[in-house]
């Protein structure tokens, strides 16, 4: 097991999946939704963290080790995923990853909470899109990188 590929890999990941996942919280949809539900989604006000940047450095700093811990179940998975090329292997792991983690949590987010139906879709499809970009970067990188 390299430990220094499997956080490179993981490191490339969140930067990647992070920035998608930003652009896909700021299209108009997603916005209106969200401010059309501030009232039942009840963020943390960014005050408490001192401020947009320093939530977003906390935020980062989640995904990070999220991704690293990604690499590390693909580090096990991908031999077992016998696909090429590797961004397909990537999307594959991506997908998987998803279906026992994204599509679970938001059935629970559903199933728990008042948050309107279509913010709960948003964010599945959201964690869908994230997941697929996360697993087709640690795929090819996983690949590329000795």
């Amino acid at each position: 097991m390299n430990i220094k590929k499997i956080i490179l890999v993981g490191s490339i990941a969140e930067v990647a999946a992070f920035l998608v996942g930003n652009l896909l919280y700021l299209n108009p949809l997603a916005a209106s939704l969200y401010s059309a539900s501030a009232a039942v989604y009840c963020s943390k006000p960014m005050g408490l963290f001192g401020g947009v940047m320093p939530w977003l450095l906390l935020m980062f700093a989640g995904g990070i080790v999220s991704s690293i811990l990604l690499s590390f179940l693909y580090s096990f998975t991908e031999k077992g995923l016998d696909i090429r090329p590797s961004w397909k292997k990537g999307v594959c792991f991506g997908f998987i990853f998803w279906l026992v983690s994204g599509l679970p949590m938001a059935y629970n987010t559903w199933l728990l909470h008042s948050y309107p139906d279509a913010m709960v879709v948003v964010e599945a499809f959201n964690g869908l899109v994230g997941a697929l970009v996360a697993g087709t970067v640690i795929g090819i990188a996983y690949e590329r990188i000795k």
